[in-house]
């Protein structure tokens, strides 16, 4: 298959910078993808470093020095899209796509939805374009892929689309295994990883850490607006880290604390927790609802008393249950497979010659979830 991987205009695509989940999603894509034997196209900033076919520049360093100056990664760049950093991506992305076209059954990916809804304006009589892992809080496209259900049924009741089309489909984010270390062993400290604003329940971490004396490590980037006063004694407040800090963070805590007040389109460190043994309490709804399994991989949580209990209860979920329910539904090849499940069942649905052969082009034998 022939993949046209618009990357995030914000970023350079790079395994450390793990502030964004959109970049991981491009970096792990392209790498996997191109891996399994696809021809990938990353289209990017020219610091990226991608495992891919071929690395195509489309800002230049001066438009992208000039938009984000000396600010870091870590601080958790601006993410609106009408500047020039943007206009130059997508003119550029959409020039050199064109260049690169084999033919109709080309895919667009656009990771960043309506980031990228120039370049695909230019490209949707070309090739086909895919919003391939929707956790925003839009779409634009026809073919669609969420990254859960929970996200899937909020957005097109949001959109008022009472009947679903067979493009919306959903698949979750893949994890490398090796990326992160499983321990069976906790140190007595919670774990909130992540964005420090107020919606994702900073104050709820904040007051279960003081009611129960517990030690918290706040870990994120720590310049955003947030009204958290950061004067808990239990409390260190680290500013975004390494894959390898965070590899640590996440295997040695009792629990990662994801108590979000919005609707979680799927919540990235949730999974990551899993994988390294940690069970994760959070909020009853959006995405944790249906991934976090109710007293077999954490608690689900609907006020600070049911996350105090809850709390108490943690060490009667097992770490290794954690580990391998993670890796039954969330492992990286897997991830891959149902992608490119997707992506024949796209090539054969636009192909009505092939309509009989669908169940041939697209297996749908894929590993249930663990219970």
């Amino acid at each position: 298959m022939i993949f046209h991987v618009l990357s995030i205009p914000v970023y350079p695509t790079r395994k450390e910078i793990t502030v964004c989940a959109f970049t991981q999603k491009v970096y792990k894509f392209c790498t996997e993808m191109t891996r399994r034997g696809h021809t990938v196209y990353h289209y990017g900033h020219p610091d990226s470093k991608v495992e891919c076919t071929e690395h195509i520049n489309v800002i230049s360093r001066s438009t992208y020095n000039n938009e984000y100056g000396d600010q870091k990664w870590q601080d958790f760049l601006p993410q609106y899209t009408d500047n020039q950093t943007h206009k130059e991506f997508n003119a550029n992305a959409a020039t050199e796509a064109l260049k690169r076209r084999h033919n109709k059954n080309d895919f667009v990916l656009a990771f960043w939805g309506f980031g990228h809804v120039a370049a695909c304006e230019k490209l949707r009589d070309h090739m086909m374009i895919v919003e391939p892992s929707i956790g925003y809080d839009s779409f634009f496209a026809h073919y669609r892929i969420f990254e859960s259900y929970a996200h899937l049924h909020r957005m097109l009741g949001g959109a008022q689309q009472d009947q679903p089309s067979s493009f919306d489909h959903v698949i979750p984010p893949g994890f490398n295994l090796n990326d992160f270390e499983f321990s069976e062993k906790k140190d007595n400290y919670f774990l909130f990883l992540g964005r420090i604003v107020d919606s994702k329940g900073v104050h709820i971490a904040d007051r279960l850490s003081r009611v129960l004396r517990c030690p918290i490590k706040f870990v994120g980037p720590h310049t955003l607006k947030t009204s958290l006063p950061k004067n808990n004694p239990y409390a260190e407040y680290i500013h975004t880290v390494s894959t390898n800090e965070r590899k640590d963070l996440l295997k040695n805590a009792k629990a990662l604390l994801l108590p979000s007040l919005y609707m979680e389109p799927c919540g990235w460190s949730m999974i990551e927790a899993w994988l390294s043994g940690t069970p994760v309490l959070s909020t009853d709804w959006g995405a944790p609802s249906e991934y976090n399994l109710h007293r077999k991989t954490g608690f689900r949580c609907r006020s600070l008393n049911e996350f105090f209990h809850a709390a108490n209860l943690i060490n009667t979920i097992s770490p290794s249950y954690c580990r391998r329910y993670a890796e039954s539904n969330f492992e990286i090849g897997h991830i891959m497979h149902q992608y490119e499940n997707y992506f024949n069942f796209l090539i054969t649905q636009n192909n009505p010659d092939c309509w009989e052969d669908t169940f041939d082009k697209c297996s749908f034998t894929v590993k249930p979830f663990l219970v």
